[in-house]
């Protein structure tokens, strides 16, 4: 071998060892991507797959793991076996106590190209020591974590201002107490915030609560601590009367404070005493007609006269057709009802419509409702009338009242012999069950025959009857009282000889839906 050819081998031999020396060394530094450094005011996890960091800094960049007012933002680092960072993980972050909170809430965010994920760390409730961790499986399927701990402090920035935020419910109005069910609450929520000059949200600022109300409420808390975002909530629970009020929010020892909106305390229970059923009217055409409607309506209010709570359900039954609701036979304060009507609070409305069952033409609705110890009930009887009258010939003169009937009911005589004297027809007019006919039956004279000289029918027409005076169904106030001035033809001799009955006329009596009855008068009368 000659000298350069040596040479040449030793150069080779000099390279080879030299890569085998570099090759070590990035192998002992855990590869080429470098040392992942030491994470600041944190630690560190790894496996054989991946190394995931963490560290605390606060608003300046600073590393930090005093937690106060501005909070701290908390930085994991993935790499991978060979340090380099790792994009796209997810980092999930958790907090072992309430004194701090995560922001986002959800606790997770990405790692981005640096394999850096970061998530905001903020006062919670109370002050003391705690610990972040955060985890992910950066390789494989193997998870690492590295957890940091920190200290929160009272805030040091001045308190500047305290606001009343927002009201749950948002109508601000709750109910009495014991008044409370489905849809009412006996419990409002005040928010009030506490800021600094700049208006940020300051963290575990301890505040009290006062309130002003004439009727005595009741707060469940004397005072509360503000959350990372400043804000802290009392409860309100109403008293036993109704009222209005208000709480006075106070940053602790400070004469900083706020008062909240008004707070209405009002609507208890339905009572029995302020219960009203009524009818649109006390009569129905429905003997011989199917679905000829009634509305029936009640209203309700508690003991000092509030009108009761929405969603306060009243159920109906009858005896004679049916109810009909939104729902069944049922109602429902202040809500949608099948009449189209406006709702409007303590009231609430049905259908009532004829069909069978019908009786006797007398029908009893009632409406029933609770208010948690005892039922509450009213009831009405009103008519469900014919629309073909029968006539009797009475002696009574009254146009309502009890009579002393003097036919048996359909054709009438009037009888002229012994003397020729105009005569008044007086008649009671009555549907097929002996009770009124509907109001506003029209009377008329039709098919007279026999020269026979008629006067005008009083009242022509069947009159509203006063059924608070006379009662539903009451035997005394089975119909409506009319009268006729008949005179007999001009041929009529008193104690003639000869008797005469051609002298007719009809009584006829249309009902409102078009029903018509006739019923004959005939004259009996002598001539010479």
């Amino acid at each position: 071998m000659n000298l350069f050819s040596l040479e040449h081998h030793v150069v080779k031999i000099f390279k080879a060892f030299m890569a085998s020396l570099l090759i070590a060394t990035l192998a002992a530094c855990g590869g080429g991507g470098g040392s992942a450094g030491t994470p600041v005011q944190g630690g560190g996890g790894a496996t054989g797959g991946g190394k995931l960091s963490l560290s605390l800094v606060d608003a300046t960049g600073a590393a930090s793991n005093v937690l106060s007012g501005t909070g701290l933002t908390a930085k994991a680092t993935a790499t991978d076996a060979n340090g380099s960072p790792v994009k796209n993980v997810v980092v999930t972050f958790t907090v072992d106590s309430a004194i701090a909170t995560l922001s986002p809430v959800s606790g997770t965010a990405l790692t981005d190209s640096n394999g850096v994920a970061q998530i905001s760390l903020k006062p919670g409730v109370g002050t003391g020591a705690g610990t972040l961790t955060a985890s992910a499986t950066v390789s494989g399927t193997a998870a690492v974590t590295a957890k940091a701990t920190y200290t929160v402090t009272a805030g040091t920035v001045t308190p500047s201002a305290i606001n009343f935020v927002s009201a749950v419910p948002s109508d601000k109005s709750i109910v009495i107490k014991g008044a409370g069910g489905n849809g009412r609450t006996e419990v409002a929520l005040l928010t009030f915030s506490v800021v600094d000059s700049a208006n940020v949200g300051l963290a575990n600022v301890k505040v009290n609560f006062v309130t002003q109300s004439t009727y005595p409420v009741t707060l469940t808390s004397a005072s509360g601590v503000t959350d990372a975002a400043g804000k802290v909530t009392v409860a309100v629970n109403s008293g036993t009367q109704p009222t209005t009020a208000r709480v006075v929010a106070t940053v602790d020892g400070t004469a900083i404070s706020s008062l909240s909106d008004t707070l209405t305390i009002t609507t208890g229970v339905p009572v029995q005493a302020a219960m009203s059923l009524s009818l649109t009217k006390f009569w129905s055409e429905g003997i011989n007609w199917d679905n000829d409607l009634l509305v029936a309506q009640v209203l309700m209010a508690d003991a000092f006269g509030g009108a009761v709570a929405d969603g306060t359900q009243i159920v109906f039954t009858t005896d004679v057709g049916a109810v009909i609701g939104i729902g069944g036979a049922q109602c429902l304060t202040n809500g949608p009802n099948i009449t189209n009507h406006v709702p409007f609070p303590g009231f609430c409305e049905v259908n009532w419509r004829s069909q069978n069952p019908r009786l006797n033409g007398i029908a009893t609705i009632v409406a029933t409702s609770t208010n948690g110890s005892s039922n509450l009930s009213q009831s009405l009887r009103f008519y469900v009338l014919g629309s073909y009258a029968t006539i009797y010939k009475v002696s009574n003169t009254s146009v309502e009242g009890s009579t002393t009937r003097l036919s048996a009911g359909g054709s009438i005589g009037l009888d002229f012999q012994l003397s020729c004297a105009p005569q008044t027809l007086t008649f009671e007019v009555v549907d097929a069950n002996d009770n009124p006919m509907p109001p506003a039956s029209t009377l008329a004279i039709t098919s007279s025959s026999g020269n026979v000289t008629l006067g005008a029918i009083s009242p022509a027409a069947v009159p509203m009857w006063d059924t608070a005076r006379l009662g539903i169904g009451l035997a005394a106030h089975r119909g409506t009282v009319h009268s006729v001035l008949v005179t007999p033809p001009a041929t009529c001799t008193a104690g003639g000889a000869n008797v005469h009955s051609d002298a007719t006329f009809n009584i006829t009596v249309t009902s409102p839906k078009g029903g018509i009855a006739n019923t004959p008068v005939t004259l009996t009368y002598d001539t010479p």
